[in-house]
């Protein structure tokens, strides 16, 4: 008689319990591999997304106040620096006997069009957001309810060289600036009677390109433009510019996926040094002291989801320069959680510090 060899009953589910221990630990890890994956994905893309952004916009800054006759920065600046004021809303002094009206604005006070409204200047919380802010922190400016970004309007006069074409004529000779944030090319003939002035606003807004957002999908923008600096002719009549050209519309995107976008002035009040807001600068006492350096904060997220990973809440607070905030409730897809991270510059401005009285 021949014996039957085999497993009993017993050994078989030990060895298919040991099996789904096996199984499950090796799903385990998969799946954390993966949650770690994507954390990491979403981490390098918001750092690029910001770091590169906001690196692009500093090299920008950094060139207001260039080639300007006075190294003050505030807002009478002309010809340069951070616009904060127009004809619109320019300080003014009335005309006494002899001396005219007096006009103390950042842009030349025959620039009256439309697009040199208030609208389209420096200012504090006037663009959309993605945040509100945090409830019982006492921020500077910061009440509970929605919170608004800023916006910074700047100008500058572009170092210029001739390009000649590579001809021995001179007729087609062209003034050649650089280029402005929009990647428009800053060039125009050397027979023209004056040169450009160049100004870039950076703000918040809509993006078109979007997928499946949380709240609205905002982008940090430029708008460039440029006007002509003021000349006379050969009869000593006096050109002033009127209008800023290729100006007032939705810019080019710089950076994707900014909920918020802040601004910090530093300012120099005897021998101290402070930051302030944008809102606070313009409520200061005329003349308003002079801009040393400009701070720039953002809160920006990740094009992945991380789930709904319980490592991220939805009531965490992030610190964007001097004001505590909270991302608003998704209007969409509520239970899906970004990465999120507050990136901040801070950018010198051109030969404004020391002790000089212009």
């Amino acid at each position: 008689m021949k014996v039957q060899h085999g497993f009993t009953l017993i050994e078989l589910l030990i060895a298919l319990a040991l099996g789904l221990i096996v199984t499950a630990a090796a799903v385990l890890m998969f799946i954390t591999g993966q949650k770690s994956y994507v954390l990491q994905q979403g981490m390098a893309n918001l750092q690029d997304n910001s770091t590169f952004g906001l690196n692009y916009i500093t090299d920008e800054i950094r060139n207001s106040n260039l080639n300007t006759i006075n190294s003050i920065v505030n807002d009478e600046t002309m010809f340069g620096g951070v616009v904060f004021t127009s004809a619109v809303n320019a300080r003014k002094v009335a005309a006494s006997g002899v001396v005219p009206e007096q006009i103390f604005s950042n842009l030349y006070p025959s620039l009256t069009g439309a697009n040199t409204a208030v609208a389209f200047l420096t200012a504090g919380e006037l663009n959309t957001s993605n945040v509100k802010c945090a409830d019982n922190v006492p921020d500077n400016g910061c009440t509970s309810g929605e919170l608004k970004s800023d916006q910074l309007l700047m100008q500058y006069r572009p170092q210029y060289v001739t390009d000649d074409k590579g001809t021995a004529a001179t007729a087609d000779d062209m003034w050649f600036g650089g280029y402005d944030c929009e990647g428009n090319k800053i060039e125009f003939l050397k027979t023209e009677p004056a040169k450009r002035i160049v100004v870039q606003r950076y703000f918040l807004r809509e993006d078109s390109d979007k997928g499946s957002e949380p709240n609205s999908s905002l982008a940090l923008a430029c708008d460039a433009g440029w006007y002509w600096e003021p000349y006379k002719t050969n009869a000593s009549v006096e050109i002033k510019p009127t209008a800023i050209s290729d100006f007032g519309g939705q810019g080019e995107i710089i950076m994707k996926r900014v909920d918020h976008f802040r601004v910090l002035f530093e300012i120099q009040t005897g021998n101290s040094y402070q930051y302030i807001s944008v809102k606070n600068y313009q409520a200061l006492a005329n003349p308003k002291p002079r801009i040393l350096s400009i701070q720039l904060g953002i809160l920006g997220r990740s094009v992945q989801s991380v789930g709904n990973d319980s490592v991220f809440k939805s009531d965490q607070k992030f610190k964007v320069l001097d004001q505590t905030v909270v991302v608003k409730t998704p209007t969409s897809n509520a239970s899906t959680k970004y990465v999120r991270q507050v990136v901040s510059q801070t950018i010198a401005l051109r030969n404004t510090f020391g002790e000089r009285g212009k």
